[in-house]
């Protein structure tokens, strides 16, 4: 490959009325710092309630959430198949869960799931595995980490709508209004540039619109690869902005306090995909600019708390009969499918950001290949807090290598997993969540 007679800072930024967001990983970029590795990166995106369970003899069988056999051999159920394309960067995991929350009603666990907190005798907990992680790699990011959540804000103890803890045990405050989270990505503008960019944006400009002159004579001086990059890096944030309008006008109508009977279906129809997308791809886009390194989702919350609860009504799945996703967790799966339909369209979501993660390079490898992404529950069913279901996908750049069902013989501990997964992300520790070790199935 010819080398550039110029080489581009992995810190250059476009600029333009106010607005500056840094550039995507470009070839140009390689020489420029050769001794800067490239970012690792972790997120973790939780849903409350657990999955569909059934028996091989039911006749909704093909809904379970976990396969019916481990190993490298084993069968997507109609739960995962949405993940099928994936199956060499994820493992799926059978059996894990935090000890000290195997007797706690189920609904609990969405607060310690990335914590393993003992919570049984005063709700007090510990610090979540990302926040663990941003505290060192937040000092070399503009944003330490992306706490988002559906509902936003942080509930209340036990049924928390983060899932991020900080040092001391409290509950980090969760974003959940997409164009402040955009905006966010981007530097605050002086105060001049600031009435600038306002004007601009009342006339019906994007934000996009205006680095695109400074994107154009960045574009002269790139090979071609760079300039293929940077026009597929613009019109993804252009494609990312569009969405936003979307999702806020559903967000806007589907405020917590609106009666049921009375959401707009013609608006909220699409509006949970829409909405939940342009989330992934904010971190997408945050993860891409290396504005942070570590982001948390919680999708939906424990025990109907907040509008992520209606989510599969908006969709039509079990409409009229289960009244919201808590509702539907206490249907009977071995007879209606409608749990497992859920749990496949919450599937679906995590395959599309691991689409959008495959999609983008940093020279030879994939930005997911140095990423950990976590996905999954805190419960098995509603009120089993064991059996955790469990995904972890990428990381093929760290030394894990994918392509299993891993189910534990007996119940084993989620921090044997966090472990191993903190030392490749260059943190050496032995003990964290209540491990009783390390998970080396796992790594190379």
């Amino acid at each position: 490959m010819p080398q550039p007679s110029w080489h581009l800072n992995r810190r250059t930024i476009l600029r333009g009325s106010g607005v500056a967001l840094a550039l995507p990983w470009l070839e140009a970029m390689a020489p420029a710092a050769p001794a800067s590795p490239k970012p690792k990166r972790f997120c973790a995106f939780f849903f409350g309630n657990g999955v569909s369970l059934t028996k091989p003899t039911d006749p909704t069988s093909d809904w379970n959430w976990f396969p019916r056999t481990d190993g490298a051999d084993y069968k997507f159920t109609k739960s995962l198949e949405t993940l099928s394309g994936h199956r060499g960067d994820l493992t799926i995991f059978g059996q894990l869960s935090h000890p000290s929350s195997r007797q706690l009603v189920g609904h609990n666990t969405g607060d310690v799931w990335l914590s393993g907190a003992d919570i049984r005798q005063n709700l007090n907990n510990s610090i979540s595995i990302d926040q663990f992680i941003a505290r060192d790699y937040g000092q070399h990011t503009r944003i330490p980490s992306l706490v988002l959540s559906s509902h936003g804000g942080t509930g209340m103890k036990s049924r928390a709508t983060t899932i991020s803890f900080d040092q001391q045990g409290r509950a980090i405050p969760a974003e959940s209004n997409p164009r402040s989270i955009f905006e966010r990505l981007f530097e605050k503008p002086a105060d001049g540039d600031r009435v600038t960019r306002e004007r601009a944006l009342a006339s019906g400009r994007k934000r996009v619109d205006f680095l695109l002159e400074d994107a154009r004579a960045l574009r002269g001086q790139l090979g071609r690869p760079d300039q293929q990059r940077l026009d597929e890096f613009l019109s993804s944030l252009g494609e990312v902005e569009s969405r936003l309008a979307r999702a806020q006008t559903w967000l806007g109508k589907a405020m917590p306090n609106v009666d049921r009977s009375r959401i707009n279906l013609e608006v909220s129809q699409k509006g949970p995909t829409e909405y939940i997308r342009t989330m992934m791809d904010l971190i997408v886009l945050a993860f891409e600019t290396d504005t942070t390194r570590v982001a948390t989702y919680q999708i939906s919350s424990e025990d109907g708390h907040g509008i992520c609860d209606r989510f599969p009504g908006i969709l039509k799945i079990g409409t009229g009969k289960h009244g919201g996703h808590h509702g539907l967790s206490h249907s009977n799966p071995s007879k209606d499918s409608s749990w497992g339909e859920y749990d496949r369209y919450l599937a679906e979501q995590f395959a599309y950001f691991l689409n959008r993660l495959s999609a983008i390079r940093e020279g030879e490898t994939r930005v997911l290949d140095r990423t950990l992404a976590l996905f999954g529950s805190g419960t098995s069913s509603t009120h089993h807090a064991r059996n955790y279901p469990i995904v972890l996908a990428g990381g093929k750049d760290l030394g894990f290598r994918h392509g299993r069902y891993i189910k534990a013989r007996e119940e084993r501990p989620l921090g044997d997993l966090f472990v191993t997964m903190l030392q490749r992300l260059d943190f050496p520790v032995r003990k964290f969540a209540e491990n009783s070790g390390e998970f080396g199935e796992v790594v190379a």
